[in-house]
């Protein structure tokens, strides 16, 4: 009994012990405690300021690397736009000097100088684009095939497009018929010249291409008639309508419209159709785009 007394006696002893020791130790503890929590903060503070530095200076260096971005974007543009006036400037001056002499000059004259953009620029494909600022390359060029089909002289492909849609106008009872097709870069140095008799040059060429510059020398223009209704007089027949509504499907397009003179650099020609191929002629057509110039983005108009 005494030793279990003993025993509780020696447990309270040690007990108050303990007690006092973490009594004296408490203070330096709660010290450590506020000095961790305190580094803690300050660590946290420092990583804020740190990281919001970083923010800042990257802002200033995505800022000026824009500012940068945009200097040479402006350059570029400048430069692109001064080759864009040279070039116009070289097609315009070899535009006079074919008007002068044009037998000669398509032998001698450097036809890429002709081309403000020499995008589209291959004659021989159905993509080519001929206007008063893209003459054809070489300016005599002349297909290595054509085919006669119901009265027009085309490219073979053209041909065959030509040929299905006369069948499906005559199927419609609008049957139409070819005026004028292929012609050659010496059947343009005549046709010009009579035109320009008529009318003079300034006249001639709102109307008609000069040598070198005529969808007609590429085989793959055509100009249609109504019966006796030709040129001007084609605009009002029913022969007309049903090309508007159906000529895309067999890839030909009406070249030049009214109202885009200063684009295509041509009066309307409700008569002057131009095989492009189905898939252009049928999203030119979806689209509601009427000149080539604009769905190609290519510059026209005058020379």
């Amino acid at each position: 009994m005494r030793s279990l007394v003993y025993y509780m006696h020696m447990v309270k002893r040690h007990t108050w012990r303990l007690l006092r020791r973490l009594k004296r130790a408490l203070p330096t503890a709660a010290l450590l405690l506020v000095a961790s929590a305190m580094c803690g903060t300050g660590i946290y503070a420092y990583s804020q300021q740190t990281t919001a530095k970083i923010a800042t200076e990257q802002s200033e260096l995505n800022r000026q690397m824009s500012a940068i971005d945009q200097k040479i974007a402006a350059a570029k543009e400048r430069r692109a736009e001064e080759e864009r006036q040279q070039k116009a400037a070289d097609a315009k001056e070899v535009a006079k000097e074919i008007l002068a002499t044009p037998a000669a000059n398509a032998a001698t004259i450097d036809a890429s100088r002709c081309n403000a953009t020499n995008k589209h620029a291959n004659p021989a494909a159905i993509d080519i684009l001929v206007n008063k600022k893209h003459c054809l390359q070489p300016l005599n060029f002349a297909p290595t095939q054509l085919v006669t089909v119901n009265g027009a002289t085309l490219q073979p492909e053209a041909a065959t497009a030509y040929a299905n849609l006369t069948v499906a106008a005559e199927a419609a009872g609008q049957a139409i018929r070819a005026t004028s097709s292929y012609r050659s870069y010496q059947d343009q140095i005549e046709t010009y010249g009579y035109w320009v008799r008529q009318s003079g040059t300034a006249g001639a060429d709102t109307y008609s291409a000069r040598p070198g510059y005529s969808e007609h020398q590429t085989g793959l223009a055509v100009d249609v008639a109504a019966g006796s209704c030709a040129l001007s007089c084609f605009g009002s027949t029913a022969a007309y309508q049903w090309l508007q509504a159906n000529a895309a499907s067999y890839g030909f397009i009406q070249r030049y419209y009214a109202g885009y003179e200063a684009t295509t650099g041509y009066q309307s020609e409700e008569w002057h159709y131009r095989y492009v191929g189905v898939a252009t002629a049928q999203d030119m057509k979806t689209k509601g785009i009427k000149t080539l110039e604009e769905y190609w983005n290519i510059p026209g108009g005058t020379y």
